[in-house]
């Protein structure tokens, strides 16, 4: 066959699969949830003139392309075989980890995004001057336990990364909440304070976070019993790699021990349901049991507690604050939870209208270094 009609067939087959992939897309319905991946998956993004000039809309769409890819799961978990298949110690992203952790890589900041989100956080301050403010930078198992990675393996030095921002956001007026040393501490006497097969941390490590957080924010902290839930737990990081370490996760819940406990009311908006539950007991049955605590992450929703002080809290988080936020209850009359990943409407407005008096930024260092969603929503 002449290179002339090899180039030409060639041509016909990658248009005839474009094609092929567009009809897909078009005629496909959504999904919601990837249990390959374990996680929730970006839906179509609303439209509105502000997010389109801000460029949240170009950034969500972009997203949701990735995200509902016709054969996703597929090509996941094809290249997570191959990984595995041939031995390596890495896979998507994942290394497969001495005591059966499975530990992600960790995220280099882009430098230009960073100082955007930097400035985006002073600049908000600024206009808010008479709220005082907290930024809890949680590190990731990568980091704490960067022991139990390959003995081959290197990754970046997230504590310099967390040190620059730190002296960053301190310089704009923000009281930062650094709880490495905790949790190196803790990990080092054998406390488990990351799951084994998932990014997050565990409860144990966001109650060790809250006793370092809560004098820092003015709180007394508050005494807390350990409730183990689930002994099955296999969460993201199994998911994504494809690697089988012999070990499942426990899911522990830190329930109040102490007189006085105040029950609380949450209203979720985006599904117009209000509980008094933070914890939805029935996805433990569910593939991704870190549900559990309280559900999918959601744009904003909000908790209040019949308790004396009026103080109002703004959240503005990422899923590793979902197993904290309850330690806070008791000390707020309100508080308001926004995770910029989904919510698109003016946190300003949100501010003014709710009559917030504190605000606490929650972020695990990878999904913040990764992610230019507060600087979206704060600008």
């Amino acid at each position: 066959m002449d290179n002339k009609g090899y180039y030409k067939k060639a041509g016909i087959c990658f248009i005839v699969m474009v094609a092929a992939i567009v009809l897909l897309s078009l005629f496909s319905k959504d999904r919601s949830f990837s249990d390959t991946e374990n996680r929730a998956l970006q839906q179509f993004p609303g439209f509105s003139i502000s997010q389109y000039m801000e460029g949240r809309f170009e950034k969500r769409m972009e997203s949701y392309a990735d995200d509902q890819f016709p054969g996703r799961d597929l090509f996941v978990k094809i290249k997570s075989a191959a990984d595995v298949t041939a031995g390596g110690l890495e896979a998507n992203g994942v290394y497969k980890g001495r005591d059966g952790y499975l530990i992600e890589d960790v995220t280099k900041p882009d430098r230009k995004s960073l100082s955007r989100t930097e400035k985006a956080l002073a600049d908000f301050k600024a206009r808010h001057s008479n709220v005082d403010m907290y930024f809890l930078l949680a590190p990731t198992a990568g980091n704490i336990m960067s022991d139990k990675l390959p003995r081959s393996v290197r990754v970046a030095d997230q504590d310099a990364y967390m040190d620059q921002f730190f002296k960053s956001v301190q310089a704009g007026g923000i009281n930062t909440i650094d709880v490495r040393s905790e949790l190196r501490k803790a990990a080092d006497k054998g406390t488990q304070v990351y799951y084994r097969t998932d990014h997050h941390w565990t409860t144990t490590g966001a109650y060790l976070a809250y006793q370092k957080a809560a004098p820092t924010m003015g709180l007394t902290p508050r005494k807390y019993r350990k409730a183990v839930v689930s002994k099955d737990f296999r969460g993201t990081l199994a998911s994504k790699s494809g690697f089988s370490n012999g070990k499942n996760d426990a899911i522990s819940l830190y329930l109040p021990d102490y007189d006085g406990y105040k029950q609380s009311v949450i209203f979720y908006d985006d599904i117009q349901t209000r509980t008094t539950k933070f914890y939805r007991f029935g996805n433990l049955k569910k593939k991704d049991q870190y549900t559990v605590f309280g559900g999918s992450n959601h744009p904003k929703y909000t908790i209040k507690t019949p308790v004396e002080s009026k103080e109002r809290l703004l959240i503005v988080k990422d899923s590793y604050a979902n197993c904290f936020i309850p330690f806070l209850t008791q000390d707020y009359f309100e508080i308001v939870v926004v995770d910029p990943r989904y919510y698109f409407e003016n946190i300003d407005d949100l501010m003014d209208s709710e009559g917030i008096t504190k605000v606490l930024f929650l972020y695990n260092s990878d999904t913040f270094f990764g992610d230019d969603s507060l600087a979206l929503a704060l600008e």
